[in-house]
């Protein structure tokens, strides 16, 4: 990464022009995009190891189990737009992280008993629902104000940051998992080792909607600003 923002500061033609980060709603539509990914993926890692190991239940089950989420996030986030329009991307953003958190707190409910429709299934509805608000509001939220010739680079960094937030937030609650589960224990143990894992996602997100919530200040600051003028 050193080596690379180097580089970019000699180019003549950098690939990522560094000034564009100057954009603050840019840099937070990016942080997000992290955490948003990051959390789920630390949660669907863990959903699945719980289905498979502990419910006994096959592949394409445990695939259906998840299917709910990509239904709403199809349907859902086309419909976005007028939402949009009506509430601006850092209140959907919020709400969305809020649904994270709520949904990945639920899902700390799981035991040996593979109630779908109670346990599982909510948590699946309040992910998809979050993904369909807040995916298609921080793409929105970090090409506003970019320049046309700069609108893709925009787009391109959302998109690095949601698969480096994977990947840094699969890191970490597999970690976790690993250091509290013993493969040998029982699934009431085993279960007990997936919890602080869960609790890490479930974190993520809520630390996400508190970024949110402060770009929702930031944005109410600076149209307060021309108002008073």
């Amino acid at each position: 990464m050193a080596v690379f923002v180097a580089i970019e500061l000699r180019s003549s033609h950098p690939l990522v022009r560094l000034g564009i980060f100057r954009s603050p709603s840019l840099v937070r539509a990016n942080v997000l995009a992290m955490a948003m990914f990051g959390s789920y993926l630390g949660f669907q890692f863990i959903g699945t190891l719980y289905m498979r190991s502990v419910l006994g239940w096959s592949p394409i089950v445990t695939a259906l189990a998840f299917l709910p989420a990509g239904v709403i996030v199809v349907f859902g986030s086309t419909r976005v737009g007028g939402l949009v329009d009506r509430f601006g991307t850092p209140r959907l953003v919020a709400v969305g992280f809020g649904l994270f958190a709520i949904g990945y707190a639920l899902f700390l409910r799981i035991d040996e008993t593979p109630v779908y429709a109670a346990v599982i299934l909510p948590t699946i509805v309040l992910i998809g629902s979050g993904f369909a608000l807040v995916f298609p509001s921080l793409n929105i939220q970090a090409t506003a104000g970019v320049a046309d010739n700069e609108q893709g680079l925009a787009g391109g960094l959302v998109n690095t940051s949601i698969q480096l937030g994977g990947a840094i937030g699969l890191a970490i609650v597999t970690a976790v998992v690993t250091s509290t589960t013993d493969k040998a224990a029982s699934p009431a143990a085993v279960l007990d080792g997936f919890k602080p894992g869960l609790a890490v996602a479930a974190g993520i997100a809520v630390a996400g909607f508190g970024l949110a919530l402060s770009g929702l200040r930031w944005r109410r600051a600076r149209e307060a600003v021309p108002a008073e003028g």
